[in-house]
């Protein structure tokens, strides 16, 4: 796995910067007040709010995490008419086409971005290509069988879900775990990225001495809701701990989890090493009730000081681990700044790794304040590499 070198701030962090960046993704995320814009990159900004070129965004609705919907909330309040789009109707393929293809269909529309791309993206995109080739296509977190969205996509960027499933329960290791459970559901296990991290996890377990338990919740988008799937959670962490001991890590594959299993987790002295997407907002504002102030909002260190602060009063720390700045954020911000350099003709190829790398480099430091060790790598699956799809890792921060 190759380390990204640092490099120093560019034109793209004044971008980063005035959008008040978010941080979180599970639904208990805090609106990013913008931020101040660097005076020496203004015009770059400037330049590009006032062109005449239109990135289209399509997301998640709020129910699958607020992050997404936030986010593009603070893209269009910046740069205006040059960014269009709306959230995609969960389950519904056929309008996820057509809404694309309208997306295209304006001449003016140089990028289309879907971010926590859903099964029917594909499809989407395949038709978008035969009326629109010239724009560029690229997503954020795969649903879809790689083999399928790799053929269609220029850039797909997600956490690299499998090698994670080998680093997560290190970690889990090194944190003390005895026991470690994973929470999930049929339609993910179908999902060959999940299924294959939840395969790498449980041989993991294996081979490092820990037992591993599969544990079956409702899904989300059943009949039991978000609410069912978040009641299982909560009962069941406590039944778990009683039974394992409180050496027992948890792990959950969607994003409803997260708010719960951290409040589960702690009230009952279990172990987590990481939420779905980690980041310092995903699952802990909410499930420790921390209040983070609207100047803070876009400050996952300032986050993570709170975190580490209410995890002390609980005699809990230690016993839970996140990245240092939200993974969703990260991806999302960087597959947009990408996409407005080469509509900018800044970048000047559709596909252009090293360039990704830079911009991707430089928003993961500006959001954690810090020089943070960020990993991208092609996409590796079943002997197979992805040219399209790339896969990023962090350092983890034991809280």
């Amino acid at each position: 796995m190759k380390k990204i070198s640092k490099r120093l701030l560019s034109g793209a962090m004044a971008v980063v910067m005035a959008l008040g960046l978010l941080s979180g993704c599970g639904g208990s995320n805090n609106g990013g007040a913008p931020a101040k814009s660097n005076p020496s990159n203004s015009s770059a900004s400037d330049q590009s709010a006032g062109s005449n070129f239109k990135i289209a965004i399509m997301h998640t609705d709020a129910s699958q995490g607020e992050e997404p919907t936030r986010a593009f909330e603070q893209l269009k309040a910046k740069y205006g008419d040059m960014v269009v789009g709306s959230a995609f109707p969960t389950g519904e393929q056929e309008v996820l086409v057509s809404t694309a293809l309208g997306l295209v269909a304006d001449p003016d529309v140089k990028a289309l971005l879907i971010f926590q791309e859903p099964a029917g993206s594909a499809a989407a995109v395949k038709a978008c290509r035969e009326i629109r080739p010239d724009v560029l296509y690229m997503a954020g977190v795969v649903a879809e069988d790689p083999d399928v969205v790799d053929e269609v996509f220029d850039i797909i960027i997600d956490p690299a879900k499998i090698p994670m499933g080998d680093s997560i329960i290190r970690l889990a290791k090194d944190m003390g775990c005895e026991t470690f459970v994973h929470y999930s559901f049929p339609r993910h296990m179908a999902m060959e990225s999940l299924a294959q991290r939840r395969d790498v996890m449980k041989a993991t377990c294996e081979e490092v001495g820990i037992q591993f338990v599969d544990a079956t919740t409702p899904d989300p988008l059943s009949d039991a809701g978000v609410t069912g799937t978040q009641q299982f959670v909560l009962e069941d962490i406590p039944k778990m701990v009683a039974q394992y001991g409180p050496n027992t890590a948890f792990f959950g594959t969607n994003t409803a989890m997260m708010d719960v299993m951290v409040k589960s987790v702690v009230e009952n002295g279990g172990l987590l090493p990481s939420t779905c997407d980690p980041s310092p907002f995903q699952g802990f504002t909410s499930g420790l009730s921390i209040e983070i102030p609207e100047d803070k909002s876009s400050d996952p260190q300032y986050a993570v000081e709170q975190i580490k602060a209410k995890l002390a009063e609980k005699n809990m720390t230690g016993r839970l681990a996140t990245w240092p700045v939200s993974s969703s954020t990260l991806y999302f911000y960087s597959i947009f700044e990408y996409a407005k350099q080469y509509a900018e003709g800044t970048i000047t190829e559709k596909i252009d790794i090293d360039a990704l790398t830079k911009v991707f480099d430089q928003v993961a430091d500006e959001m954690a304040g810090m020089d943070c060790n960020v990993y991208l790598t092609p996409w590796e699956a079943n002997g197979k590499t992805y040219s399209h799809l790339l896969g990023f890792e962090m350092d983890f921060l034991v809280l």
